[in-house]
């Protein structure tokens, strides 16, 4: 999301980590991963945060958004926001804010995809590595976006934060998806752009590489992001997965 950003060029740890063996699987976020689709996220929290009458009615800010709100999930994002909601009370809100994502996803998001996603996705098909999506978005919002790419059954599992116990930052989703895919964290990557998702793969023991649409390289470094990369088109991301770019 480049929401007039000024992202950091990656320093330290920013040279790529050369694997001895091609990754055994690849484990995707989705939002701001496979989409730069945080800028949707930003105008429809901003909309309906004003309409809630969160902070006097003045709009959030994108510091507010990448600070607070951005790859959290829904449960923790209205805990912090509304601590006097009623459970059913903050369902209704988060409801309310992804028809509305859904409704703006459904005509823009062919416009977001990372670059060089295909040649990724292509790449990980021929070299029959295994494949997740492990996200903190509702299961209608992920099969929204897995269909605006043509791969809502391509990827061997689906793992839904809310639908664990616990969400990402915790490191349960990424173990749920390890555990289905029957791969262990050492011969896995990540792919991650938001700190708690950075946090949740490292804590899970997943090498993790950092995706720079949303947050600067700073932030996700210091959540343990092992290489950062602009995109899929990065050479120091296939370098981490031990083959030479397409």
């Amino acid at each position: 999301m480049h929401l007039g950003l000024h992202l950091l060029t990656p320093s330290a740890p920013s040279a790529a980590i050369t694997m001895s063996a091609v990754p055994s699987a690849v484990l995707f976020d989705i939002d701001g991963t496979l989409f730069d689709s945080d800028v949707l996220h930003y105008d429809v929290f901003r909309q309906v945060l004003v309409e809630e009458g969160f902070n006097d009615g003045t709009p959030i800010t994108e510091r507010f958004f990448r600070e607070k709100i951005s790859g959290r999930s829904n449960i923790d994002i209205c805990a912090d926001l509304f601590p006097l909601k009623s459970a059913p009370e903050a369902a209704a809100f988060s409801a309310l804010k992804e028809r509305r994502f859904r409704a703006l996803a459904e005509c823009r998001l062919s416009s977001l995809i990372t670059p060089g996603l295909e040649a990724l996705l292509e790449w990980i098909s021929a070299a029959g590595v295994a494949s997740a999506a492990v996200t903190n978005a509702p299961r209608a919002n992920a099969e929204l976006m897995l269909r605006a790419i043509g791969r809502l059954e391509w990827f061997d599992a689906l793992v839904i934060g809310e639908e664990c116990e616990h969400a990402k930052p915790h490191p349960e989703p990424y173990l749920v998806a390890m555990r289905r895919l029957g791969v262990e964290p050492s011969r896995c990557v990540a792919l991650e752009d938001s700190p708690s998702g950075a946090r949740a793969a490292v804590a899970a023991g997943v090498r993790t590489i950092g995706v720079l649409s949303s947050q600067p390289a700073s932030v996700l470094a210091a959540e343990g992001c092992e290489v950062l990369v602009k995109d899929f088109r990065d050479a120091q991301l296939w370098d981490a997965l031990g083959v030479p770019p397409p």
